[in-house]
């Protein structure tokens, strides 16, 4: 049994180190170098159970091993602790091979870590068979010396220095290789060997070190909500809270009529405040569709947009154009925010013109790239899918609770600075649908069988022409998306609650709007980014409390993304920047001001699946009717009040109501600013498209 348990420790002790060396990687290392990436405090019991994994693997082979060496008569041998030191690295060894063999074909950079570990497998195996071939090869019987041999091929040329050369990839990982071994080989000279547990003791030090730098860099920094100095106060007191439901479309709310009952929250809220029924999105995706909501000007003006070569990720919103933070701070708002989209939301991009703190946070990836089959821990998850859902590895932004936590502390500061402008992005409802266990299985058809990871095959296909999306998976995914909205709305009732208990309810403005909507299938479009200008990507929610309102009120006419700033700016009385397209929605809208646009392309790797994402799509709304035209084919025209989900294109060349609304939807393209970049498809590095495709602009 001594032995059994030694055995046990020895594999427990190897497979722990793996587990930490590819922990300081992949979560620690992003955390110190990458501002705003933490580890958010649900995201350490996934970590604990991918640790548990570990640690059920090297006690469970351990104890074998144990069982075998003492079987064979290997524990009356001096070795017999060197023995059992081979076969804990060799056990890991030969699972890393196992698993890049699994995920063939390979990286240059894991074929080459492959060869390594088929090395060191063979020379481990002949140490278990030959005393001196074991004595001679014990420098390597050491778990951070395999587990760096093992990671750092792969990782210098994947993580670390993705966009460098091959010389200086090889270079660097020739230098760690030889360092590792190096140090390895000092480590076990006899002069040392008694100094071993002091070493291991300090290298755990070390990582401990690592460790609480991970969970220092995640304490959100105490933010001051105070007047800016030198500025005057505004002589309206009222709060702005703006809150962007991003990928939220009105349809699926129930508040706007929808069957399954995802907004109870919303609904207490609009029985005192204003319902517009017909908000459309300027675009389809987020960069475009939050700068209109922040200088009220359209795409082709403010100029933030998809537009590769120069802006693969999107164009920064135009200089010249001043945005709604400014425009309150320059009046003696506070102005804050706290937002998940963190990549698409970037200050790099202009958001953060305007605030005074502007909190972008980003959990520490957890899924393992598709493409980065070298590390373990996606083979690990997997075996943990069997018995559990473990789809919070997939979780790429912070969750609705997240943001309200921050929020919360911003506002009970409010109460005694204001007056506050506070802008909050919710992203729950954005793919992949990252829900706790009660949002997750809230709604009907959820399918524990079909996976996240899964859904990018799927929607490839789809966008391909290749396939439809089956009843069953679109019930999945529905199922999902519904629940992310259900989760949204929760914790928008906690904020609204929060406002009522500190006394800032009444008198605040409240905006509740959607950045664009969500293909679920419908006309063959799966995600968002796909250059569509569907009702399903941009009829959006928007709900507005004016300071003091108590009744309900609906409207029913055509509004735009382009309306909020003025009408905030309007409610607060703060003149108005020159050139606004939007217009106050607290005045009557007249027949002539009831068209509104959407402008939209495709993300820049979607139009290489299909020729129908290429090109521009336009839409004008104007009464009941929806006219879309398309630069690379033929327009369409839809009457919305009897066909909602446009499946009957009525566009007919000698309809005289096509002709008008062509007319105008010209005249608009046409005095936008001239000496934009075209936009077309452009081949990108693999950061590049990683930045993309995590939050789904990229199949």
């Amino acid at each position: 049994m001594r032995n059994v348990l030694a055995g046990a420790g020895c594999e427990l002790w190897a497979w722990l180190v793996y587990g930490i060396v590819e922990f300081v990687l992949t979560c620690t290392v992003p955390a110190l170098l990458e501002p705003g990436t933490t580890v958010l405090g649900w995201q350490w019991s996934a970590i604990a159970l991918l640790f548990g994994v570990y640690a059920l693997i090297g006690l469970i082979v351990g104890s074998g091993s144990g069982a075998l060496l003492t079987w064979v008569g290997r524990h009356r041998d001096s070795s017999f602790t060197k023995a059992q030191e081979i076969i804990a690295v060799l056990t890991i060894t030969a699972a890393f091979a196992a698993n890049l063999i699994s995920a063939w074909p390979l990286h240059s950079s894991e074929r080459v870590s492959l060869a390594i570990a088929v090395t060191l497998a063979a020379l481990f195996a002949g140490a278990l068979a030959s005393r001196p071939w074991l004595e001679s090869t014990a420098f390597l019987a050491n778990p951070w010396t395999v587990t760096l041999l093992l990671l750092i091929p792969s990782y210098v040329s994947r993580e670390a220095l993705p966009q460098h050369s091959k010389v200086l990839k090889m270079g660097v990982s020739l230098a760690a290789l030889g360092l590792t071994l190096a140090l390895s080989a000092l480590w076990h000279r006899e002069r040392f060997y008694r100094r071993g547990r002091v070493g291991r003791w300090g290298v755990l030090a070390g990582m401990a070190i690592l460790l609480l730098g991970v969970v220092l860099s995640g304490i959100t920094p105490r933010v001051h909500v105070g007047r800016p100095a030198g500025m005057k106060a505004s002589s309206v007191k009222s709060n702005v809270v703006l809150i962007v439901m991003d990928t939220v479309r009105a349809d699926h709310l129930s508040v706007y009529g929808y069957e399954r009952d995802t907004t109870p929250h919303l609904r207490d809220f609009v029985r005192g405040a204003t319902i517009y029924r017909r908000a459309i999105a300027t675009s389809d995706w987020t960069v475009p569709t939050h700068a209109s909501l922040f200088t009220g000007l359209y795409p082709l003006w403010h100029g933030a947009d998809f537009a590769p070569p120069a802006y693969p990720f999107g164009r920064p919103i135009a200089l010249h154009c001043a945005t709604l933070a400014q425009v309150l701070r320059s009046n003696g708002y506070s102005t804050v925010a706290v937002v998940a989209n963190w990549d698409n939301l970037a200050p790099s991009l202009g958001f953060a013109r305007g605030f005074a703190a502007y909190d972008r946070r980003r959990p520490v990836p957890l899924a393992v790239p598709l493409d980065e089959p070298f590390y373990i821990r996606e083979a690990a998850r997997r075996l943990l899918s069997l018995a559990i859902d473990t789809d919070a590895f997939e979780a790429l932004t912070l969750r609705a609770a997240d943001i309200n936590r921050r929020a919360f502390a911003l506002l009970e500061e409010a109460r005694h600075t204001g007056p506050l402008f506070l802008f909050l992005n919710y992203m729950d409802a954005h793919r992949p649908y990252v829900l706790q266990h009660r949002f997750s299985t809230r709604f009907p058809g959820r399918d524990r069988h079909f996976k996240i990871s899964d859904f990018r095959e799927v929607a490839q296909a789809v966008h391909r022409g290749e396939r439809h999306l089956s009843a069953a998976e679109r019930a999945d995914l529905v199922s999902q998306y519904d629940g992310a909205i259900a989760c949204e709305d929760e914790e928008i009732g906690n904020l609204l609650a929060r406002l009522r208990e500190l006394g800032l309810y009444d008198d605040s403005m409240i905006i509740i709007v959607g950045d664009h909507g969500e293909g679920l299938g419908e006309h063959d479009l799966i995600d968002h980014a796909v250059g569509s200008v569907y009702q399903t990507h941009v009829h959006v929610p928007l709900l507005i409390k004016y300071p003091g309102q108590r009744e309900s009120h609906q409207v029913d006419a055509l509004v735009s993304q382009v309306d909020i700033m003025p009408t905030i700016l309007d409610v607060v009385a703060c003149a108005l920047p020159t050139g606004v397209q939007g217009k106050s929605l607290r005045f009557p809208r007249t027949e002539d001001s009831d068209v509104v646009y959407s402008y939209a392309i495709a993300g820049p790797l979607v139009p290489s699946l299909n020729r129908r994402f290429r090109g521009v799509r336009q839409g004008i709304y104007a009464g009941g009717s929806e006219l879309i035209t398309w630069s690379q084919g033929s327009p369409e025209l839809y009457d919305l009040a009897a066909d909602p989900g446009e499946t009957c294109n009525q566009y007919r060349t000698d309809d005289p109501r096509t002709a008008a609304l062509a007319d105008r939807l010209s005249a608009w393209a046409a005095t936008a600013p001239r000496g934009l970049e075209q936009h077309r498809p452009l081949d990108l590095d693999k950061r590049s498209l990683e930045r993309l495709r995590a939050l789904g602009y990229v199949q």
